[in-house]
């Protein structure tokens, strides 16, 4: 998969609605994200939402799951 159809992939499986930020994730962290997701859902968690707490270097995966709620970050070292 190129990085062009895994950007596609963060902005319909992860919200990722700029463009460019979906295609800096899949250059950053490739189908690592995509695969959480994926790995997350199959365990009854629901995406609440994505951001990134720095432009290069952390993505945050907000997930749900009954009433709690978390946080796992994504991070370039």
């Amino acid at each position: 998969m190129d990085v062009f159809e895994m950007a596609r992939k963060y902005h319909d499986e992860l919200g990722i609605e700029e463009p460019s930020f979906a295609t800096m994730a899949a250059e950053i962290f490739e189908d690592l994200g995509l695969k959480l997701h994926e790995h997350l859902k199959e365990e009854g968690y629901t995406l609440k939402g994505t951001r990134f707490l720095d432009y290069d270097k952390t993505l945050i995966l907000q997930i749900i799951k009954g009433e709690k709620s978390f946080e796992i970050a994504l991070r370039k070292a």
